[in-house]
């Protein structure tokens, strides 16, 4: 058993780390709200915007527009999203293990774009093709998503992209984050229907006639490149949302172990001191006993 003096200094780390961990604790349950509520706000206009776009994509003649060709060659991008910092729970592993786990992410065609330093590292450590990184600023604003979106979009358009992914985790609730895998690119009815399934519960019910003016063409290579900024806008928001929660019950979780040890400690750090004195007494009773026979 550890000396008593070992088990103070032990108590007292460990209380110190428990009111690091508590406020960082609520440091990001101030910020998980923010982000929950631009993550779930978002929703129903990426939803609308996804379903109207789906019913009239493929009543256009992709050989009209260059934006609606689908390249038949070219490497595959994926556009991967996470957290700068760790103490986030399981959050990045998740999504690093859908990377080693999906076999079409692993071939030599495919090239990664990140947005997260512990995405880039992790890209790096295992040898990926790592393409660009882009800045993860604390603030996610539309220029973020227009940014990503010129980079893959002129890619496709020059021929040297066939295909373009978003890997990002999607917030489910303040407990659950699911890693997600999204076809952002080339624009088909198939892929905006995997964006419809994503926000299913706020997507309309539309049964209308579309009618295009000036252009249909025009119209829709406009709508086209919002809906896939709003896609990237929309993976951001979820990433930060999903960061923030899994860091908030991490550091409640590490908050409530702290406490738990600290009770353990406690208890032994009693019993030491007990122990210790109940041996004190017995060497006083024990002189107190040989003086007396002597």
């Amino acid at each position: 058993m550890a000396s008593s003096r070992e088990l103070r200094r032990r108590i007292k780390s460990i209380k110190n780390t428990a009111q690091i961990t508590k406020a960082m604790q609520m440091v990001a349950a101030t910020k998980m709200r923010k982000a929950q509520n631009q993550a779930i706000s978002a929703r129903p206009y990426i939803a609308t915007l996804s379903f109207a776009l789906m019913q009239v994509c493929d009543k256009l003649d992709p050989a009209l527009s260059p934006i609606l060709k689908v390249p038949e060659t070219g490497k595959t991008v994926v556009v991967t999203l996470s957290s700068d910092k760790g103490l986030c729970g399981a959050l990045n592993t998740n999504l690093f293990r859908l990377i080693t786990s999906n076999n079409d992410l692993n071939n030599k065609d495919t090239v990664f774009l990140t947005r997260g330093k512990k995405a880039r590292d992790f890209l790096v450590r295992t040898g990926k093709n790592l393409e660009a990184d882009f800045e993860n600023a604390e603030h996610i604003d539309f220029a973020s998503a227009v940014e990503i979106r010129k980079y893959v979009l002129n890619g496709l358009l020059s021929g040297e992209i066939k295909e373009v992914y978003l890997l990002y985790t999607d917030f489910i609730t303040t407990l659950r984050q699911e890693p997600r895998l999204l076809k952002v690119l080339p624009f088909d009815s198939v892929s905006i229907l995997e964006q419809c399934k994503v926000y299913a519960e706020n997507a309309p019910s539309l049964n209308v006639e579309f009618m295009f003016e000036p252009d249909p063409i025009k119209v829709m290579e406009y709508a086209l490149i919002h809906l896939l900024d709003t896609q990237i806008y929309q993976a951001l928001l979820e990433t930060k949302a999903s960061e923030h929660s899994a860091r908030m019950i991490a550091m409640q979780n590490a908050t409530e172990n702290a406490k738990e040890l600290v009770t353990d400690l406690t208890l032994s750090y009693n019993q030491a001191r007990q122990g210790a004195i109940t041996r004190e007494l017995l060497e006083i009773a024990s002189a107190g006993a040989a003086l007396e026979a002597a």
